[in-house]
């Protein structure tokens, strides 16, 4: 009887994970292979840029004028088009991927990648200060969608093959597996289960596999150091973050300020990116270096020397043109470009204090890492990710711990002054105020809810829980066994909510029981 149970457990467990893990599988590779075309057609896109605004700057003339005003207009209106018929494209991508996760949104999955893809490409083409890691996260979790549709696979498990899509298209974007997997886990569930973290490493590893097959081994930047950081030099990190995570609390403010005004101006929807791509030209004509996502900026930026005044306005100018880009709703993310803005703060930083304490030159390419890294972490709120995936993308752990130091110091002080994490407002903003949904009540869904430690959930009674909406809870997954509630059951932190509820009630409430979950 013991070996027959045995049996038929293994059996069991093989049917509902493995068949799943297969599609992690697929998920990774497929959208490996569209965020491998996504960056090898920016690249094309670069250096076509490159070379018309080369061409503008040396045959300057009435018909060269005309050529670009003509070409800005069709571009502006391509994009404009795109952004007001396709919405769920607009900006980065990784809002609607937690709208997906959280069942605010849902995805068009055909429609939409396409739509981004081309949108994407089209705001390089012209010099956009936006990057390739944002869209490449929403180009994953579409093929993700599309995968849980074309194979039909139930409600719930919708949301780990659209984690999988995201995390593989985050490695594919940066030849960084392990952050696609921490991003998955910090950023999209703020919560880890064994079959999340092995559905999301499985898709990751696919789509870095194909990555690596197109672009080689080498890691995004190319950073070389002799010395390892000297612990009688960490104060100079403590201070570098509390200067970046000010900074970055001025980026995340102007994200929304910027929006604001971009909103307010009164035209037609399809019309008004001319306004950006007219300021796109010029700003490409006169400072092409801080047009695009910025990643050659980066490299510059790591081995060769700057005046101040030149890093200044590649600073100011930078900061200031990718908040205007990022405010017209064209497919693009920050990702990159933060990364570019902190290696410069960083690069700044390096020079003053060298000077100062006498430093070797290898500390300058600390800075600029630590730089990297801890404007990321305040914006996003993700030291995690922000510390592998430069750790990945420099393959070196020289500055391990010096970064693991820096963004720890960042997060810890962004709590104080109350930054929130940029993508969970885009989030909020994109949401209408009063969500209408008209879903079937007799159609059922399983929602899936984690219980983070110090939650409301945490150490609780079920009976002693307020539940919106109509839920049932169904089960509740243990470590790896499932326990069958009752009222008298008692919620445990690391526990994974199984609950029934009707489709209207689960788009409504999804939201709301994951922030119940979440710790306090």
């Amino acid at each position: 009887m013991k070996k027959e149970t045995g049996y038929s457990a293994l059996k069991f467990h093989m049917k509902s994970h493995m068949d799943l893990y297969f599609l992690a599988f697929l998920v990774g590779i497929f959208s490996g292979a569209v965020a491998v075309a996504y960056r090898a057609s920016l690249s094309l896109a670069e250096i076509f840029r490159r070379d018309v605004y080369s061409y503008v700057r040396e045959n300057f003339g009435i018909k060269v004028f005309l050529g670009l005003v003509i070409g800005g207009v069709i571009i502006s209106l391509i994009l404009g088009w795109i952004i007001v018929k396709i919405p769920m494209v607009k900006g980065s991508g990784i809002p609607q991927v937690k709208g997906i996760i959280a069942r605010q949104m849902d995805f068009n999955w055909v429609k939409e990648l396409g739509a981004k893809f081309f949108g994407g490409v089209l705001a390089i083409v012209v010099g956009m200060s936006l990057g390739r890691e944002g869209p490449s996260v929403q180009l994953g979790a579409e093929v993700g969608s599309g995968i849980f549709r074309i194979f039909k696979r139930e409600e719930y498990e919708k949301k780990y093959l659209v984690t999988c899509g995201a995390s593989a298209g985050l490695a594919a974007a940066f030849g960084a597996p392990i952050a696609g997997t921490v991003f998955a886990i910090e950023e999209l569930h703020k919560f880890m289960s064994p079959l999340l973290v092995t559905c999301v490493l499985i898709a990751s590893v696919s789509a870095e596999f194909v990555s690596k097959y197109f672009f080689g081994f080498s890691p995004s930047f190319n950073i070389h150091v002799d010395e390892f950081y000297q612990l009688n030099h960490y104060m100079l990190i403590i201070v570098l973050a509390i200067i970046i995570t000010f900074i970055g609390k001025l980026f995340s403010d102007g994200i929304f300020y910027f929006q604001k005004l971009y909103k307010n101006i009164k035209m037609n929807p399809m019309i008004k990116p001319v306004i950006v791509v007219g300021i796109t030209i010029v700003v490409g004509i006169f400072l092409f270096d801080i047009t695009g996502g910025g990643h050659g900026l980066a490299e510059r930026i790591i081995h060769e020397n700057f005046a101040y005044k030149t890093l200044f306005i590649l600073l100011v100018g930078k900061f200031l043109f990718t908040l205007v880009c990022y405010a017209t709703g064209i497919p693009g993310g920050i990702f990159l470009p933060m990364l570019v803005i902190g290696a410069i703060i960083g690069k700044i930083y390096g020079m003053v204090v060298i000077d100062m304490f006498n430093l070797t030159n290898d500390y300058d390419v600390y800075f600029i890492i630590l730089g990297m890294a801890t404007l990321l972490t305040t914006v996003v709120k993700s030291p995690l990710t922000g510390t592998v995936l430069i750790l990945e993308m420099t393959g070196s752990f020289y500055h391990f711990f010096p970064v693991v130091t820096a963004c720890m110091t960042t997060f810890l002080i962004s709590e104080l002054i109350g930054i929130k994490p940029i993508y969970d407002l885009l989030l909020e903003n994109m949401l209408p105020k009063k969500q209408e949904t008209t879903g079937d009540n007799e159609k059922k869904v399983i929602v899936k809810v984690p219980v983070g430690p110090d939650s409301e959930f945490d150490n609780t009674y079920i009976k002693d829980i307020v539940w919106p909406g109509s839920c049932l809870i169904v089960e509740i997954e243990r470590g790896d066994r499932g326990v069958t509630p009752h009222g008298s059951t008692k919620i445990l932190s690391g526990d994974l909510l199984v609950i029934l509820m009707d489709e209207e009630n689960a788009n409504k409430f999804t939201h709301t029981l994951i922030k119940m979950g979440e710790g306090i």
